[in-house]
């Protein structure tokens, strides 16, 4: 081999090497950026105070704010997330990574919409002890 081709494919190689790390880098920093790290999310039931948040993740979001009882997701005291108990439609800020708190949201309004068993049943027990006794 020729000592200029062998130069030239050792450029070569060496140019393909800095472009293939360069790409790694910023393909790290660009996952590192996208995984948020939320430190604190309150979710709560939306009060009358909260309701001028909610609008305005409705007008975000292009949909219609919840009527009734509903839960938010807080982060950093702002409403990035809201769920309907009645219709359980969901609201979310569209330009922060909401699919996590969507989803506390979806399993903290099972826990409130379910029915409670455990607290009923002995009341039933009851009832039917009372029916067949009179």
């Amino acid at each position: 081999m020729n000592p200029l081709n062998a130069y030239l494919a050792q450029s070569v190689l060496q140019e393909r090497y800095a472009r293939a790390e360069a790409h790694n880098r910023a393909r790290r920093e660009r996952s590192d950026a996208v995984r948020p790290v939320y430190d604190a999310v309150t979710i709560r039931r939306v009060t009358p105070d909260d309701w001028q948040a909610v609008d305005r993740l409705a007008q975000l979001d292009g949909g219609v704010p919840p009527h009734g009882a509903a839960l938010l997701a807080e982060v950093d005291e702002r409403v990035v997330a809201v769920r309907s108990l009645l219709d359980g439609g969901t609201l979310a800020d569209p330009f922060q990574p909401t699919a996590e708190l969507v989803a506390l949201l979806d399993a903290r309004a099972a826990h409130l919409v379910g029915k409670p068993h455990h607290l009923t049943r002995p009341f039933r027990r009851a009832a039917a002890l009372v029916r067949r006794t009179a």
